[in-house]
């Protein structure tokens, strides 16, 4: 079995527990999780059956499981499941309040990046983009099992939100190139582009709250 402790204060806006524990038991059900063998909302403890992770070192240097990896988001975006959606105006905006909170000098490049990338989020392709359950954490360490059998853990950001964010933070994390994600997803090319961008700034915003 396999622990997990949650904080509130780690919560994208407007998630909840509930919605995870939903989220988590429909991918279970689906074959993309873990079962969830436990879980108290109110004191976000989750337990969940262990896989044994018999994965590569590295597991992006290896084109079937990356495929595998694509395939697992496409299932994950077709549960139909009761969800809240990401705001990802709304997700930014929260850290900038932080950020501004802290009285500490900022990277003058994220800056100067803020209107521009508020600008892509109202561009007529961002906004038309295809919706869904997205997983929104699809790094390297999320994805455990085997060459021939994956599964996707930490659901904890899970929510619908835009399908290429998911798809771009996957290109980023785990090194794709741009031919082979859209490829894979079905992608709009410029789209992509657009929303690794964005992906990324949103990473060093991150990287600025912890610093």
């Amino acid at each position: 079995m396999v622990l997990r402790l949650n904080g509130n204060d780690t919560l994208l806006p407007g998630s909840n527990r509930r919605s995870e524990v939903n989220i988590w038991q429909a991918a279970s059900s689906a074959g993309l999780a873990p079962p969830l063998l436990y879980a108290n909302e109110q004191q976000g403890v989750l337990v969940s059956a262990y896989i044994e992770d018999r994965l590569p070192s590295q597991p992006e240097a290896n084109r079937s499981i990356v495929e595998h990896a694509f395939m697992l988001l496409k299932r994950c975006h077709q549960l139909d499941v009761d969800a809240h959606s990401l705001d990802l105006a709304e997700h930014i905006h929260q850290y900038w309040q932080l950020i501004e909170a802290m009285h500490s000098p900022v990277d003058p490049a994220l800056l100067e990046q803020r209107q521009s990338m508020r600008d892509l989020l109202e561009s007529p392709r961002f906004r038309t983009a295809r919706t869904g359950l997205c997983h929104h954490d699809p790094i390297v360490a999320n994805f455990v099992g085997s060459p021939d059998r994956l599964y996707l853990v930490d659901w904890e950001y899970a929510a619908r939100g835009l399908l290429v964010m998911d798809y771009a933070a996957l290109a980023v994390e785990w090194s794709v190139d741009d031919e082979l994600v859209t490829a894979l997803s079905g992608m709009d090319p410029e789209l992509l582009i657009m929303a690794k961008a964005l992906y990324k700034y949103m990473c060093r915003l991150w990287e600025e709250v912890l610093l």
